[in-house]
């Protein structure tokens, strides 16, 4: 039973009631002042508070998506244990290219659950990408728009957006079921608001329990390449995407707005856009993060996006950030970031008068961030 699913919190909330009730049940039969029946009381007590906090979090964790898997939570819970003791996994076998596994979802995209025709629909697949020049195997989800499958479409190059989720959110739970990517390129391709794009949909965490705010990590996983590298290979090599870095775009909420922007800076030979929903633009260091730079300043500072405008010349890229003046804890990193551009780079900017770092929030950005990021990209 997967951690952010009803059937989950349905069970917590039956068992929530069941104690309630033996509690009143109980309640007379242990109403005698011996040292056994207060005992008896005091556990019915304490068992209802138990049940009643264990639902609440699990409803606030299905709403905002701290943990997406059993895995996510227990790694964070033991602090996760680094891969053949700091070193990266071990590359495929497959040394010449990046390898994928390509499958179609059913069941998923606009409508999901019922039968959908892909010329007239779309179609989301799924793919699980094994990178040679990082190492990292991690999964994610395409959204092929209708155009794709049309004839008169046949030879077209589509420009990709690549979507990153916030750590440690599951892709499929935050893009699909709870953004409504497909659902939302859909409506407004129909209503010619954009062009077709194709949509790719990941997670940033690679290593159960750890936030590697897509870095390549020292001793560690190298997640800027997997994502700034392998990914774009791999999604070239199993669609028709666009061949230059016109076409390609990234956009993220929270960590992966800042994991967004940080991999169009970094790598703007690959990438011409990027769209920060409530991202933080410093080099974070938490518990999540662990030693993330290796107590290196000269790494950290690399990996501040901020620093970088006011000390390294500007990436010629277009960056959207999106947030809120009231509620957003992220928005002071944001305004700095904000004062620090100059041309080449290019900022846009989506404000909402108020909103707290939540999924309700991050929600209202996607419907915009398509549009802007349909308005940046090329296809060919």
């Amino acid at each position: 039973m997967e951690l952010t699913s009803w059937g989950l919190l349905s069970v917590l909330s039956l068992a929530t009631l069941a104690c309630l009730a033996a509690t009143v049940w109980l309640w007379p039969r242990v109403a005698a002042g011996r040292p056994a029946a207060v005992a008896a009381r005091a556990g019915l007590l304490l068992g209802c508070q138990v049940a009643v906090v264990l639902t609440l979090i699990t409803a606030i964790n299905a709403y905002y998506l701290f943990y997406g898997t059993w895995s996510d939570l227990l790694g964070a819970a033991g602090g996760g244990a680094r891969t053949q003791q700091g070193r990266p996994p071990a590359l495929p076998d497959a040394a010449a290219a990046t390898r994928v596994v390509r499958k179609v979802s059913a069941g998923l995209g606009p409508g999901h659950g019922s039968r959908r025709k892909p010329a007239k629909d779309g179609q989301v697949e799924h793919l699980e990408i094994h990178g040679v020049r990082s190492g990292i195997g991690s999964e994610a989800y395409v959204y092929l728009p209708p155009q794709y499958f049309q004839k008169p479409y046949e030879a077209r190059r589509f420009p990709v957006a690549v979507f990153i989720a916030g750590y440690p959110a599951s892709d499929r739970l935050t893009w699909i079921d709870k953004g409504h990517i497909p659902e939302e390129a859909l409506k407004a391709e129909a209503a010619g608001q954009i062009q077709p794009m194709i949509y790719v949909m990941m997670r940033p965490t690679v290593e159960d329990g750890w936030d590697t705010e897509c870095a390549d990590v020292p001793g560690g996983p190298k997640v800027e390449t997997f994502f700034a590298q392998d990914v774009p290979e791999a999604v070239s090599q199993t669609y028709r995407t666009a061949p230059t870095r016109e076409g390609w775009g990234l956009a993220g909420y929270s960590t992966g707005g800042y994991c967004a922007t940080k991999l169009a800076m970094l790598h703007s030979d690959r990438f011409v856009a990027a769209a920060s929903m409530a991202g933080h633009f410093h080099a974070l260091l938490d518990t999540t993060t662990r030693d993330l730079y290796d107590g290196s300043a000269d790494i950290r500072r690399g990996n501040n996006l901020t620093w970088r405008l006011k000390h390294l010349p500007q990436p010629p890229i277009s960056v959207l950030v999106a947030s809120a003046d009231v509620g957003e804890k992220t928005f002071p990193s944001a305004e700095r970031f904000m004062a620090a551009a100059r041309p080449p780079l290019v900022i846009d900017k989506v404000l909402l008068p108020s909103g707290g770092h939540n999924f309700k929030t991050f929600r209202k950005y996607i419907p915009p961030v398509i549009r802007w990021l349909s308005a940046h990209l090329r296809g060919e």
